[in-house]
């Protein structure tokens, strides 16, 4: 979409407390979004499906996110509509937490598959209005030239939520029920401190309020092509993770491999989201990161095709996680540089949250056959391939630089 005037960005200085506010809120969404999807939903249909654990886990996700792919930009659109003396978006991220958490303890109780798949859609559904809102504080309240830093803290609490998660479930609440308990306490208690950060002052008001008229643009559909793509390149990665350690390597203790795993994944793409959102302030270049996060993320992903040896998968882990991490920095800057209207940016981001969402459908209706076929090889093969295709899609968006 091209704009008729380019309005100035009069966004107020941002305070520590509010970075500090926004980052708790993220993490503990993650925590709550990927705890279940990397490490809870596949123990659960294991329990509940032994025979069809991939295919239960599979239906789970996949319907999950095609809830996230149409809730984020509904109830994105929604808060950017809402007027309270509360704001636009807090009381979208409250409102979200609870129904999360809702979610959260419908799964602790669930017995039944049909049980399993309907707590996590409640929980979808309710971290789907977490998401739009959070999302949204960004182009709202954050100045064009620190973009990147802000993004890097955003990037950084994704990882460090499936961190925090995998840890909690797996070395201090072990019990599948009491975790999914903990879960939903933690994405509530961690709403607190950005709801008190967070206020709506008037100078954004009057910058969203500011409706400009817009026509389509190429770089919109660059930049959602390259999210789509560099997310489902992750999803193929993680989602099958647990049944690559367990079913390919044949590791001994497959729950303490996870763990370790994800913690190298975790700390290598923090490190990452932190350093490269700034320098990608600093050096005014937003692209090339992006392309390179991908580039190193599929050599990841091509290391365990050829080597599935758990040295290598280790590495991989690193190369994932280095790359994940430089994406997610300065990806969601690029989101927020080329979006149309500061009136609408609830809604905008929705349809790149479905960048991210669709691919959860997606990636185990392409994983399930060819592992069938090819194996783990040929499923991280395809997901090389994928990650870095979306990272040369992002070289196309022509009004970043």
């Amino acid at each position: 979409m091209q704009t008729t005037t380019q309005e100035p960005d009069v966004r107020p200085p941002l305070g520590r407390g509010w970075i500090a506010g926004y980052a708790v809120a993220s993490t503990g969404m993650w925590l709550a979004v990927l705890t279940p999807a990397q490490v809870q939903l596949a123990r659960q249909s294991e329990v509940l499906a032994p025979g069809g654990k991939t295919a239960l886990l599979g239906l789970a996700t996949g319907l999950g996110a095609a809830v996230t792919a149409v809730a984020v930009p509904v109830l994105g659109a929604l808060s950017d509509r809402t007027r309270s003396r509360y704001g636009r978006r807090r009381p979208w991220v409250l409102g979200g937490a609870l129904v999360a958490a809702a979610g959260l303890l419908w799964l602790a109780t669930a017995s039944t598959a049909p049980a399993m798949v309907a707590g996590w859609l409640v929980a979808q559904l309710g971290l789907a209005g977490v998401q739009a809102a959070l999302m949204s504080t960004i182009p709202d309240r954050v100045p064009r030239p620190r973009l990147g830093a802000v993004t890097g803290w955003a990037g950084m609490t994704q990882m460090l939520g499936a961190l925090l998660g995998t840890v909690l479930v797996n070395r201090i609440v072990v019990d599948l029920a009491a975790g999914y308990v903990a879960c939903a306490a933690l994405a509530v208690a961690s709403m607190v401190p950005f709801l008190f950060a967070h206020k709506e002052t008037r100078t954004v008001a009057v910058v969203a309020a500011r409706r400009q008229r817009v026509a389509f643009s190429p770089d919109l559909a660059w930049a959602w092509l390259s999210r789509f793509l560099v997310m489902l390149g992750f999803a193929l990665i993680t989602q099958y993770l647990l049944y690559y350690l367990q079913d390919e390597l044949r590791v001994e203790d497959v729950q303490e491999s996870v763990l370790t795993v994800t913690a190298v994944t975790v700390v290598c793409s923090m490190l990452a989201a932190l350093v490269t959102g700034r320098w990608s302030d600093r050096a005014g270049r937003r692209r090339v990161f992006v392309a390179a996060g991908a580039l190193l993320m599929g050599m990841g992903a091509l290391a365990m095709a050829s080597a599935p040896m758990w040295p290598v998968a280790l590495g991989a882990a690193a190369l994932v996680g280095l790359g994940f991490g430089t994406f997610l920095a300065v990806d969601l800057a690029v989101i927020a540089s080329v979006l149309p209207s500061a009136a609408d940016t609830g809604r905008d981001l929705g349809f790149f949250a479905v960048a991210a969402a669709a691919p959860q459908i997606l990636a185990p209706a392409l994983a399930v056959p060819v592992i069938a076929v090819a194996g783990y090889p040929g499923l991280y093969v395809l997901t090389g391939a994928v990650t870095i295709l979306g990272g040369a899609a992002v070289m196309r968006v022509r009004s970043v630089s």
